[in-house]
């Protein structure tokens, strides 16, 4: 009988709300199932006090020393065993250290979004579990006061509306101009009795904050908020507009109507997960080529072609969908 398990995936924020229904569904079926998480840091700050995990482990890095250590650590916990949704050789290395009875290795395919790729991987080991389609994060009340405080709304019928900016400078096919964000952002405001308010990291701060002379309406809380606080942020707005980064896959799970601005990254793979959620992309025949660098755009150019298709107009319509 299993009663522990231990479950990694290093990854990126998006990829650990990607995989919270697989320990949800474990934990609905079996409530006594004792569940760990082990993850990076910053990804693990959405749930680290969730309620359907007994205990999350911090992963500090992939050095073999590193794993090695906290395999060492681990293998106290007597875990019955290991759910490895992060394949390859390190990670592999990693499970025969930790003497697992038994270990599940996750494969990554394109036939299902990540969600349900992750769960389909724990139902191998628990084949009763049922996949509920939808995401949620457990948000703290001090938090989500936090950062009610930080907004300190005048207006209470005023629509607060997230424009998420930043992407992974890694992916070329991901990045909107700042002329549409701009044009994006003038629409709104003229339509809409609203907010818009700016989130993401430091490294966002100079490509966001482009918009702030626009109008007063805009405010930018980039490089202000934690992982934690961003996630109450998030959980706040009406609407979240975003590329295909964290912040988009984190609003689909605090239940937030959500617009995802897709270039080459496969909707069915990564879109925005649920309801009330929408994906605008082009119609290019080579979307998605889920390239990192696109082999169309030329030299000195900031914006891929199937990202530059995508219009402002394209993006309200598909926002005002959810009858906001």
């Amino acid at each position: 009988m299993i009663k522990k398990i231990l479950i990694l995936r290093f990854g990126a924020i998006g990829d650990v709300v990607h995989s919270t229904e697989l320990f949800r569904s474990i934990k609905r079926k079996y409530p006594d199932v004792s569940i760990h998480y082990a993850a990076f840091k910053v990804p693990s700050l959405n749930i680290q006090d969730d309620p359907d995990l007994d205990k999350v482990w911090i992963v500090e890095g992939k050095s073999y020393a590193q794993l090695y250590k906290l395999a060492k650590e681990l293998k106290k916990e007597r875990f019955d065993a290991f759910i490895n949704l992060q394949p390859g050789i390190r990670t592999r290395i990693f499970s025969i250290l930790l003497g697992m009875p038994k270990t599940i290795t996750y494969k990554k395919t394109f036939k299902q979004h990540a969600v349900e790729n992750f769960w389909a991987t724990g139902k191998k080991l628990f084949k009763d579990i049922e996949l509920d389609k939808k995401l949620h994060l457990y948000i703290k009340e001090e938090i989500k006061n936090k950062v009610l405080g930080m907004l300190d709304i005048k207006d209470k019928n005023i629509m607060l509306i997230a424009f998420n900016m930043g992407v992974s400078p890694t992916r070329q096919g991901r990045r909107w101009s700042q002329d549409c964000w701009r044009e994006l952002a003038k629409i709104f405001l003229e339509k809409y009795n609203c907010e818009i308010i700016l989130t993401g990291s430091k490294e966002d701060i100079e490509f966001s904050e482009n918009l702030l002379d626009i109008s007063p309406k805009i405010r930018s809380f980039c490089g202000k908020t934690s992982v934690e606080e961003n996630t109450a942020l998030l959980s706040i707005c009406n609407l979240v507009i975003s590329g295909d980064t964290g912040p988009l896959h984190i609003a689909t799970a605090v239940g937030v109507p959500a617009v995802g601005l897709y270039g080459a990254a496969p909707i069915s793979r990564t879109g925005p997960y649920g309801k009330n959620c929408a994906a605008v992309f082009s119609d290019k025949a080579c979307v998605p080529c889920n390239r990192r660098k696109c082999k169309y755009i030329k030299k000195d150019e900031l914006y891929t072609p199937c990202m530059l298709d995508i219009t402002p107009d394209m993006i309200f319509k598909a926002a005002e969908k959810f009858s906001l």
